[in-house]
């Protein structure tokens, strides 16, 4: 879940139902994403989530950091983990 604040705010548009996640090999991992707005506004980011969590073990507690192209409407993500 992501809050719509920041950089999500910066980087999605609450229109968005799908997320292409690209780390660091260059995996790809398709996302479904939903705007909500109870009880406050955010993102929950699921379906391919999951299973990139678990392929690259990432626990709570794990550093990850997240970019995108440009500011606006972006379909992809980029992400890496700095540290477990």
């Amino acid at each position: 879940m992501l809050a719509d604040v920041g950089f999500s705010q910066l980087a999605l548009h609450p229109g968005i139902t799908s997320l292409k996640m690209v780390d660091e090999c260059g995996n790809k991992w398709m996302c479904m994403v939903t705007y909500a707005t109870v009880p406050y506004a955010h993102y929950n980011i699921g379906d391919g989530f999951k299973r990139m969590l678990d392929a690259r073990r990432i626990r709570r507690g794990s550093y990850v950091m997240f970019g995108a192209s440009f500011a606006g409407y972006n379909d992809t993500f980029y992400f890496r983990v700095i540290c477990f």
